[in-house]
């Protein structure tokens, strides 16, 4: 099958290009199909493509593609929920939640953020230390969400241990200051993302937090008195809020460095928990607290390490994911 790639952006440092353009296309070849990562203007030479993958600097050009490809089946990455277009055949996601809201089109395949960058890296062996270091890698505005209750536990923690926070982002802190989740009296250590240096820092940590889904008590605490035992409405519930378009991203690539994970309550980290029986995750002060506290532990740390690293191994395997995305746009009609 002859499966290509349109972008306009060829931006190796964009996490959605380098994962579902880049690697996928380098997957698909070696698993036997013909790739090709396509940009700008498309010669006639191109147009004998079976599929053709839009990637997200594409999005417009769809009735643009169809009309030049026009045998090919159209494919659509990480599109924009309420983006419903009639000229994409099938949707690529990252996760479930992504899925669901993707429901206007008939196709949808959770192919997952599995960064090939990362996938022969030796893993972290855990010694004993006296102090923890915490990782935190990602999008600037997911730091927000360390309030209140990571916040809390880091800084309660910190009373007794040495504390060393380490945040790998984008944009921090040349031309962003943290100032909500950011807990006080904890040495900070800041790192702009670099692919060259990532896994140094990352190995350099103990911990790895993925805070994602915001608690909406902590800004309408009225939530909590609306109550009705007809409705199964309690004062006990949750109130999360996290993005349609939530992964298991950040966690994946801790996982592969052999940094163990405190996930939060995403429904996709509940998805690789099952997998891996593994039930390290918190939500309120109290269950950061006691996950921060346990995996002082370098013993647990690389039990939980070496259990997330093999179950990620078994179950996100980029060659298989390809096989099975090949077979999904083959039954396409």
């Amino acid at each position: 099958m002859k499966i290509d790639f349109f972008t306009h952006n060829p931006d190796s440092t964009c996490g959605s290009y380098r994962i579902w353009v880049r690697d996928l296309s380098r997957t698909l070849n070696e698993i036997g199909h013909e790739s090709r990562i396509l940009t700008g203007d498309i010669s006639v030479d191109h147009i004998d493509s079976d599929v053709v993958i839009l990637g997200k600097s594409a999005y417009n050009s769809t009735s643009n593609i169809k009309n030049i490809f026009k045998n090919a089946k159209i494919g659509a990455i990480n599109i924009p929920k309420g983006h419903n277009d009639k000229n994409v055949d099938f949707v690529i996601v990252g996760s479930p939640e992504e899925m669901c809201s993707m429901s206007s089109y008939n196709h949808v395949f959770i192919y997952p953020l599995i960064e090939r960058e990362f996938e022969n890296i030796e893993i972290k062996k855990h010694e004993k230390t006296n102090k923890l270091r915490i990782c935190f890698h990602g999008h600037y505005p997911h730091l927000a969400k360390f309030e209140p209750y990571l916040r809390k536990a880091i800084e309660n923690v910190s009373k007794n241990i040495d504390i060393e926070l380490v945040i790998i982002t984008g944009k921090f802190p040349e031309t962003f200051k943290w100032s909500i989740g950011a807990p006080k009296n904890v040495r900070l250590e800041s790192h702009l993302y670099n692919l060259d240096t990532f896994s140094d820092i990352v190995k350099s940590c103990d911990v790895g937090v993925v805070p994602n889904v915001t608690d909406m008590l902590t800004y309408f605490p009225g939530l909590k008195g609306v109550t009705s035992v007809d409705l199964g409405l309690y004062d006990t519930d949750y109130f999360l809020r996290f993005k349609n378009k939530t992964n298991g991203g950040r966690a994946y690539v801790f996982y592969q460095h052999g940094i163990p994970v405190i996930h939060d309550m995403s429904p996709s980290s509940f998805e690789f928990m099952a997998r891996s029986n593994s039930y390290i995750f918190a939500h309120d002060t109290a269950s950061w607290e006691k996950n921060l506290i346990r995996l002082l532990d370098f013993r647990l740390r690389n039990e939980v390490a070496n259990t997330n690293y093999n179950t990620f191994k078994q179950f996100y395997n980029p060659l298989e994911c390809g096989k099975k995305l090949v077979e999904f746009i083959g039954k396409i009609q």
